[in-house]
């Protein structure tokens, strides 16, 4: 959760994005799949698969560090340019997934920790679907904060390669909610590198309490991985925050709405 967002182009800009990167890179011939390990802000981590098959692991656990050069939610620049570094670990056994998330700023007095359990399920092969939920515990400068999320992800797969990601998260503090569309395409180059890239839209209903309704960022990004042996994995991402009908005059949240470069780099393990 954020520690306190011009529209019709930026779908425009999205699929023109796409169809560039689409002649690049080969189709992957070994099963690539789409939705790899997504690690964010917030503890947002998005479990590799919802459904396993019989002949898979019952149990996986997963670890991972992230830093950020900026700490970015709901299109904010939420630390004002500053750094963010976080540690997040993904136990899974079935469908139900448990993260707990730790971040820290060494530039600000700032500290956040999430714990997220989220379920997953597969009712056919080309929808998913996530139920979550998220207490938060944050810090800043001396002062305490906490909060209780929970949100839903839906997910949509045209192929191996591209699909459709809803997500809607409520917080019974802000008693407000936050949607995000995406649209995602992935390309695997070789059997060691993995090539994503996301366009998407944030709608704000009250979840940013001080900041205006509706439509307030777009974004795009673009993220690598890189398998440097097995079970370990380095990745790195980029992107761009465009903010929609900014309106700082009005709403003080929205004067962290701002259009800015970011990115970020980082590890993971899978034991």
């Amino acid at each position: 959760m954020c520690i306190f967002y011009r529209c019709t182009s930026v779908l425009g800009i999205a699929s023109i994005f796409f169809h560039l990167f689409e002649p690049v890179y080969a189709q992957s011939t070994t099963g690539l799949d789409p939705r790899d390990v997504e690690i964010g802000a917030g503890g947002n981590i998005r479990p590799e698969k919802a459904y396993r098959t019989d002949i898979e692991e019952e149990f996986d656990w997963h670890i991972h560090f992230l830093w950020e050069d900026r700490y970015v939610t709901e299109g904010r620049d939420n630390l004002l340019g500053n750094n963010i570094y976080s540690v997040s670990t993904e136990f899974t056994y079935k469908n139900l997934n448990i993260v707990p998330w730790v971040a820290d700023s060494n530039n600000m007095d700032y500290s956040e920790f999430n714990l997220n359990i989220v379920y997953g399920t597969k009712p056919n092969d080309e929808v998913e679907l996530f139920i979550g939920y998220n207490h938060i515990q944050s810090r800043e400068s001396g002062s305490h904060f906490n909060d209780h999320e929970i949100g839903l992800d839906l997910a949509y797969y045209f192929n191996e390669q591209f699909h459709i990601l809803t997500n809607i998260y409520y917080s019974f503090d802000a008693k407000g909610a936050f949607t995000e569309f995406s649209l995602n395409k992935s390309f695997q180059i070789d059997n060691s590198i993995i090539v994503s890239l996301r366009t998407l839209l944030g709608f704000n209903a009250g979840y940013v309490v001080n900041g205006h309704s509706g439509a307030n960022h777009g974004q795009f990004l673009a993220r690598m991985s890189y398998q440097i042996i097995d079970k370990t994995e380095a990745y790195a991402y980029s992107g761009y925050n465009l903010a929609i009908d900014r309106k700082s005059d009005r709403f003080i949240d929205d004067k962290l709405l701002r259009d800015f470069f970011w990115g970020g780099v980082g590890l993971s393990y899978r034991f």
